[in-house]
């Protein structure tokens, strides 16, 4: 089994070989190194990011979303 960490930034879990601990006011956090580096670029290129980023996201929760209701549905035919 690989073990993963989750990124603060981009709010997934990643490899662990692909996360580097950030220092933030907080403390120390995980953060890939793709939100890294993709902070050293142009603000056009972080706008980019952030929004492909979102939609990642949103369709990760979508997905989820749905097999909870698939799963939700299918207890309530066993019931």
């Amino acid at each position: 089994m690989t073990e993963t960490l989750f990124c603060y930034c981009c709010r997934v879990h990643h490899q662990k070989d692909q996360m580097r601990l950030f220092p933030t006011r907080q403390g120390y956090r995980w953060r890939c190194v793709r939100s890294i580096e993709a902070a050293f670029r142009s603000r056009r290129e972080r706008d980019s990011f952030g929004r492909q980023q979102t939609e990642i996201n949103r369709q990760e929760a979508q997905r989820a979303a749905e097999s909870a209701d698939r799963l939700r549905r299918a207890l309530a035919l066993v019931t």
